[in-house]
């Protein structure tokens, strides 16, 4: 009884980290994706592996937005086995821009990716690739895990560094 005591008031503590540090970016993303709808562009949202799953969420939700376009390739999604396959995945150079140029993101929309490391390649790809084509990319990551751990990419940046806007989850690691 008491560990799960403790668990509740470390969730309660990072939800209210959450609503005191993280308010003004939230409240940024949000006006970036009312504006994106009101000028008839899109939201894409993308996560890797466990991250995946908010991306699911996002779109399969009943009564969710019809805008929203989730990039959800099988390499990288839970159900893969052995799913040691989605960390090679998601480590490998070029796949995060490979997914990108097959999605159907243009200028003026948004991109979402989730990640808690920020570290890992796709993601990273799929952000520069995304800026590229002139696609804000919103980033929700532990930035505080993230500055700890060295990029995975070539160009030397985590995830964090590359985003329009970024939503610090708070997260413990």
């Amino acid at each position: 009884m008491e560990n799960s005591k403790l668990y509740i008031e470390h969730v309660i503590e990072l939800l209210h980290a959450i609503a005191n540090e993280q308010d003004v970016y939230v409240q940024q993303a949000s006006d970036l994706l009312v504006e994106t709808i009101k000028q008839q562009h899109s939201i894409f949202i993308f996560g890797a592996s466990h991250a995946g799953i908010l991306a699911q969420e996002m779109f399969y939700r009943t009564g969710g937005l019809v805008v929203v376009n989730p990039i959800l390739p099988r390499e990288v999604m839970l159900d893969v086995r052995p799913i040691i396959q989605t960390s090679q995945m998601e480590r490998l150079a070029g796949y995060g821009k490979i997914l990108a140029d097959n999605s159907k993101m243009k200028a003026h929309d948004v991109l979402i990716i989730h990640s808690v490391s920020g570290r890992n390649t796709i993601a990273i790809d799929m952000a520069l690739e995304a800026k590229k084509k002139g696609i804000a990319v919103i980033a929700i990551t532990n930035v505080t895990y993230s500055k700890q751990v060295k990029s995975r990419h070539a160009c030397g940046k985590n995830l964090y560094q590359i985003a329009d806007i970024v939503i610090d989850n708070c997260g413990g690691f």
